[in-house]
């Protein structure tokens, strides 16, 4: 009941008069009733500038219409629902026009203002309107009509359920009036979103229809690529997800109102000039409506195009068969998907819509019972004559045959279900808001029903429907709805007509609404058929299309990207660092220390620490060579210190030849530190070990090969003084002051550039090694290399000395080899260095060592270790060797005995000196040249020697010395030093020799 005042009835009375207007000129629907459910359909096509309804709409239309009288018949034959009411329609044209829908509403107004009484201000008249007692409205199919009519509804508190518009635009709280049994397009737009990201098209085009349904799915399209973009840049903060594919639209564009097949084909030539010749865009999205869809398909066919495009379209689409025309676009359509709401059709309208018939009023009742054929039901439409004309081509007035046509449809409208769901809602709310129970209405007031009450009822209450499914409205007051996706392809059923191939929609997917906002989709990329490579090419394709605009960069490579957040270029980081930061913003951040990036280059982990094993095969060899070389060495000692006494051991300078093994015995020990797990202490060890083991092994060399030549040198002068400093304990002191200086040395160079453990990040493993700076390092050698160097000098320059003296061919060999492997071992030490093969590094290090002093051990050590073992009677003074030597000849029994001269020097024959040393420390040592040939005799001197050395005489024939009895006797002055650097030094007490 409304009160009216002076706006309301001037509003009825412009109404009124718009009524009479439209009911003299405009046809409608009618089903009478006790209340009335409103409904808009597109019966009729939209026009054009002269006809505002073009052609009649079958599936949209007809069938839709229908839908809605067959589930009014259903809720009036159900003795439950609304018991005692008779739900009648008042069913109008929209023509798919939003300016005529709105003309067609002010129906459904005037009537819910005429269904009650109103009372004039300030007079006592009553004036009521009886009309059609509207109570709701069914529809509109567009979303752009429902948009309209909404706005005009809602005034008037007359609620409304649409079965096709999907607009996000209709679940703003203005549309407080509006609800519809379909999703909204927000579910849509994210089905196309998830769908373009599953098959990776990250560059697309994108063109919608003018009006609400286009222009709202593409801005609730955008927005989702927006927010998607976001949601991938928070995941970025967990660097173990996997980042997805940004989406981009390459270029949009809408198309007018009632766009021409050239205009649309100019949009697309143009969308096509604007990609770059580098840039792949196939992917089509579309938002428009059926009516742009069919003459989009025919303005592909015109364009110049290099590879067909891959569209990908809304419900508005869908499975209409009317979009594409059969024999002109059906090749240009091929390979398109499509979504279409996922729907059942109602139960027995089959049935019921092949019953129908046209409304003929000239064939009687009884005519119709007479009939044996099937009972029919006779259309409440006004437009189903018109309908069924065009349908089988003839026309009703003229031709019997006409009449008697039968319908046999099999293909359906999608929204079916969506109707009778929406008219169903519409029942049940008014049986409870009538407070019904299941046998009767009692005291229901049929007419000024509260809309509000109403529409509260329908968006909180649950519904159930005739398939027994069960519907209720969300807070978006929509219906949750999935859908499925088409693909648009030849049919495998031949053809009985060879001119047209036959095409059919074939499901490959579908896309279900989830718990949360992204859905769930299930698509069977395998059974899709892509368009072929050309518009003239008629063939299709199983590979999937291309659309982007720069390739996926690699693991490890950082996007930079040329002004669109879906055009780059990939820049490769380096191996030890990862990839962070947003989509737009990455970069290349290094792993710290220890870390090594992951396989997908997102995360650090902790590198395994690694070294030499010493059971690996690159530390046995180093081992074995130090293990023998280290008992060999101990062996000698050993040996040398029974033997210490000897000779040949005292000849060879015993405390030179112990430090010189003690150095040797530390070069082989110096294995050990390397191979070893690297530590402070054995770096150090390291760092001072290789030093001082070389320096005692050349410095010992180098005292004993200047002795040697110092000797020759004194000798070869004639000079009178005995060389200085050639003692034992000269010869030690000289040696510890050379290896002092490789001490102090090595102490320097550790204090300046400190020891520690380095880890080296090298194949995804940490090798633990201690730092020591090549170069430094080849420094630290230098003084060694300075010794060996002089050693080869004074050996090259003592090359000549007799063959027996102190060992002077041995130490040059000693000398030329470490040389040789010094030079072999450099380039290999600093090669393996700088290569990181840090295994080689150390081994070849290792061996290197060993060989200098296995060198060293068996030129210097062999021939003394060979005469003490295997010919130790060549281990004794020189009388000994003289006395076996004499007592061989047969003439020693007639040269006389001299009892007053012991040996102290023999002279061969040729001159050459056979010892240089003698025992006195005052005069030096001189050669003696023999003129004649000597005889030797060797006797017992049995008178005690005044001295403890020596002395030798020599008889001769001189013609320049006075003689006596012709044989001169020559004294020779005594040695007071003792020489125990010569095998020839020290004759045995008592012995004396004559020449």
């Amino acid at each position: 009941m409304f009160d009216c005042n002076l706006k309301h009835l001037t509003l009825i009375v412009f109404l009124s008069f718009t009524y009479q207007s439209l009911i003299s000129t405009e046809r409608y629907g009618h089903r009478a009733g006790d209340v009335i459910l409103g409904g808009l359909f597109p019966v009729h096509e939209y026009g054009n500038s002269r006809e505002t309804c073009g052609a009649i709409s079958e599936f949209r239309g007809i069938q839709r219409l229908e839908a809605m009288l067959f589930a009014i018949e259903q809720i009036n034959n159900d003795i439950h629902l609304l018991p005692g009411i008779t739900l009648g329609a008042l069913i109008l044209d929209t023509c798919s026009d939003d300016n005529y829908a709105l003309e067609q509403s002010l129906r459904f107004v005037r009537s819910r203002l005429a269904s009650g009484t109103c009372t004039c201000v300030n007079t006592s008249t009553s004036d009521s309107f009886h009309n059609d007692n509207v109570f709701g409205v069914v529809g509109a199919t567009l979303s752009s009509v429902s948009v309209h009519v909404a706005n005009l509804l809602r005034l008037f508190q007359l609620p409304q359920i649409s079965y096709a518009s999907t607009t996000p635009k209709l679940s703003e709280a203005s549309f407080d009036y509006f609800a519809r049994t379909v999703p909204s397009d927000s579910n849509q737009a994210r089905a196309i979103v998830d769908i373009l990201r599953h098959l990776n098209f990250t560059y697309v085009n994108t063109i919608y229809s003018h009006g609400d349904y286009g222009e709202g799915g593409f801005r609730e399209f955008k927005r989702l690529l927006k927010v998607a973009t976001v949601n991938e840049d928070d995941n970025d903060l967990n660097v173990h997800k996997k980042k997805q594919q940004r989406i981009c639209i390459a270029d949009e564009q809408r198309l007018k109102r009632d766009a021409s097949i050239q205009e649309i084909r100019t949009i697309l030539q143009t969308m096509i000039d604007r990609v770059k010749s580098d840039v792949q865009v196939r992917v089509y999205v579309l938002f428009v409506t059926k009516e742009d869809a069919r003459k989009l398909l025919q303005a592909v066919k015109l364009i110049n195009v290099t590879h067909r495009p891959v569209l990908i379209a809304s419900d508005a689409w869908g499975k209409e068969s009317s979009v594409v025309i059969h024999g002109d676009t059906d090749e240009i359509a091929v390979g398109a998907l499509t979504l279409e709401l996922i729907s059942m059709q109602p139960v027995n309208y089959d049935r019921y819509f092949n019953a129908l018939k046209p409304d003929l009023t000239q064939i009687s009742d009884d005519e119709n019972e007479d009939n044996q054929k099937p009972k029919t039901v006779a259309s409440r439409n006004p437009w189903f004559n018109e309908f069924w004309e065009l349908r089988f081509g003839c026309s009703l007035k003229t031709s019997i045959e006409c009449q008697n046509q039968r319908l046999n449809e099999t293909n359906w409208d999608s929204k079916l279900q969506f109707i009778v769901d929406a008219t169903y809602v519409f029942a049940q709310a008014l049986h409870m808001y009538f407070n019904c129970s299941t046998s009767s209405c009692t005291n229901a007031s049929l007419h000024g029903i509260n809309g509000t009450k109403l529409f509260r009822l329908i968006l909180e209450q649950p519904f159930s429907m005739p398939d027994f499914r069960q519907i209720q409205f969300n807070s978006e007051r929509f219906v949750p709805g999935h859908y499925r996706i088409y693909n648009y392809r030849r049919s495998n059923v031949t053809s009985t007509d060879t001119n047209v191939l036959p095409y059919e929609y074939v499901s490959v997917g579908e896309w279900k609404v989830g718990r949360n906002e992204h859905g769930q989709l299930n698509l069977d990329i395998g059974a899709i058929v892509w368009p072929g490579s050309s518009v003239y090419n008629t063939s299709s394709s199983s590979t999937i299309p291309i659309s982007r605009c720069s390739e996926p960069c690699r693991v490890g490579e950082v996007k930079q990207f040329q002004g669109d957040s879906c055009c780059w270029v990939c820049t490769a980081c380096n191996e030890t660092s990862i990839v962070t930061g947003t989509d737009e913003n990455e970069r290349c951040e290094p792993c710290q220390g220890k870390y090594w990036p992951t396989a997908n280059r997102t995360s650090c982990y902790k590198l395994e620490e690694t070294y030499i094993e010493i059971l690996s095969m690159q530390a046995l060899l180093p081992i074995g060579l130090s293990l023998a070389g280290n008992i060999l060495t101990l062996f000698v000692v050993i040996l040398f210190y029974q033997k210490r006494e000897t000779p040949i051991v005292k000849a060879s300078g015993k405390e030179l030849c112990f430090i010189m093994l003690g150095g040797i015995h530390l070069c082989y020990t110096m294995t050990f530190p390397f191979l070893l797990k690297p530590h402070i202490i054995t770096c150090i060890i390291q760092r001072l070990g290789i030093g001082l083991g070389f320096s005692m092994m050349y410095a010992a060399l180098l005292t004993k090969t200047n002795r040697i030549a110092r000797i020759f040198t004194s000798a070869k002068k004639q000079g009178r003084l005995r060389p200085q400093y050639i003692s034992p304990n000269s010869q030690v002191a000289i040696c510890s002051c050379l290896i002092t200086v490789q001490l102090l040395l090595s102490l320097l160079w550790l204090a300046y550039e400190h020891s520690y453990v380095e880890s080296i990040t090298h194949n995804r493993l940490i090798i633990l090694k201690c730092h020591m700076n090549k170069r430094s390092f080849l420094f630290s050698l230098t003084y060694n290399v300075l010794l060996v160097l002089i050693c080869t000098m004074y050996a090259i320059r003592t090359r000549k000395v007799p063959e027996n003296f102190n060992e002077t061919k041995f130490i040059g060999f000693t000398c030329y080899t470490t040389c040789i492997i010094w030079l072999a071992f450099l380039p290999i030490y600093f090669t393996a260095d700088e290569t990181s093969r840090h295994q080689v590094h150390i081994t070849t290090l290792c061996v290197t060592i060993s060989l200098c002093a296995t060198v060293a051990l068996f030129c210097l050590f062999s021939p003394k270790v060979y005469i003490i073992l295997i010919h130790p009677e060549k281990n004794m003074r020189l009388t000994n060797q003289l006395k076996a030597q004499v007592n061989s000849f047969k003439f020693t029994s007639h040269i006389p005995m001299a009892t007053n001269f012991p040996v102290q020097e023999a002279i061969t024959s040729d001159g050459a000196s056979k010892s240089a040393v003698s025992n006195d420390a005052e005069d030096v040592i001189q050669p003696f040249i023999a003129n004649k040939s000597v005889s030797f005799q060797l006797g017992q001197n049995n008178a005690k020697p005044k001295a403890k050395l020596p002395s030798v005489s020599s008889t001769h024939d001189n013609s320049n010395c006075r003689s006596n009895n012709d044989k001169q006797k020559s004294s020779f002055k005594k040695y007071a030093f003792d020489d125990e650097d010569s095998l020839n030094s020290n004759s045995n007490q008592g012995e004396d020799i004559m020449l």
